[in-house]
């Protein structure tokens, strides 16, 4: 083939025979086994992404669902101290012990109560004590009651109305011959004329209570009274028993035994001072030094020596009494 003078091959026109058409039973073109496994694993990232997001979504379900109750116990508990500082309990009220004030002088018993925070109200009656003096209390002393409480005196309005109001209560001489000879061994200084006069009958009272108006109550009769402390469940100072019985009769001026409780709670035991002989101002602070208190009652005397004397006492001297309990003692009144 010789080469053409411009140095270029003609085109070649020659029509191409067509493709022949892909045999019926052939199978399509299969993928290669590198792209196979690919989409394999594809699949398996996949399935396994959704298992983990749906065990994600249950545990977080759970998880909040725990943490939803501990929230619930806290806002529950912390209510609770809202609610109790509201109710706050209110103060309770100082209890104090009542001050023994029998025999002092009114002045200085209304000082002392009210500088320990107590009210004081007090009322003027006949006494052979001092004018101006304490006669008797209440509350007793001894007697727990709250701070601010009202504590009644009676205040003696001296020995001449207290005479005066007092003779016709006496109806026989009060002097200590009739009772035991013990007794009489201290009172046979408040002998008087008129123990020449014959006794009488009377009905001996019925007692109880507490041993106070027990023996004023023996002495309006005209009896003398003797104490004698026993033990007993009731409280201290209670009349237990009394010899002779109430509603017998018996002389006036004889003496009537009065048994009184020693109290509950097994006060210790004190020895009675002897107090025969002096006056009342010496009398009352022997007996406070060992924890006893008095109870005054008259005795008439013919001897001005003996007038404001006490002339007799019960327990007797060398007794024993409980601590807080009381003493009878008996001054004399004169009387011609």
């Amino acid at each position: 083939m010789s080469t053409p003078p411009n140095g270029e091959w003609p085109a070649d026109t020659t029509p191409l025979p067509p493709a022949p058409p892909p045999s019926p039973g052939a199978p399509p073109p299969e993928a290669e086994p590198g792209n196979r496994i690919g989409l394999g694993m594809l699949l398996a990232i996949v399935l396994l992404a959704a298992v983990a997001a749906v065990l994600a979504a249950v545990l977080l379900t759970r998880h909040n669902h725990h943490e939803a109750a501990p929230a619930t116990v806290v806002v529950t508990t912390t209510s609770l101290p809202t609610t109790t500082a509201t109710t706050t309990p209110k103060p309770k009220k100082l209890i104090l012990p009542v001050p023994d004030l029998v025999g002092r002088q009114w002045k200085d018993a209304v000082a002392g109560l009210r500088r320990a925070g107590f009210h004081v109200s007090f009322v003027t009656v006949p006494s052979a004590l001092p004018r101006g003096s304490v006669t008797a209390q209440d509350p007793k002393a001894g007697a727990k009651v709250a701070k601010g409480s009202d504590i009644r005196l009676n205040v003696s309005s001296g020995v001449k109305q207290a005479t005066t109001t007092t003779q016709p209560t006496t109806t026989a001489p009060v002097t200590t011959t009739a009772p035991t000879t013990t007794e009489a061994q201290q009172t046979t200084t408040a002998a008087t004329t008129t123990q020449a006069a014959q006794p009488t009958t009377a009905q001996v009272p019925s007692l109880s209570g507490d041993v106070q108006p027990a023996v004023q109550q023996l002495d309006q009769a005209g009896f003398k009274a003797s104490i004698a402390y026993v033990p007993g469940t009731q409280p201290l100072g209670t009349v237990i028993a009394q010899t002779p019985s109430g509603g017998s009769s018996a002389k006036t001026g004889s003496q009537v035994t009065v048994n009184v409780s020693s109290g509950p709670n097994k006060n210790p035991e004190e020895t009675v001072p002897n107090v025969v002989g002096r006056r009342i101002p010496q009398a009352l602070p022997a007996l406070h030094s060992v924890g006893l208190r008095l109870i005054l009652l008259r005795a008439r005397v013919s001897d001005r020596a003996h007038a404001g004397v006490i002339v007799a006492q019960t327990p007797l001297p060398g007794k024993q009494a409980p601590k807080n309990a009381q003493v009878l003692v008996y001054i004399g009144a004169f009387q011609q």
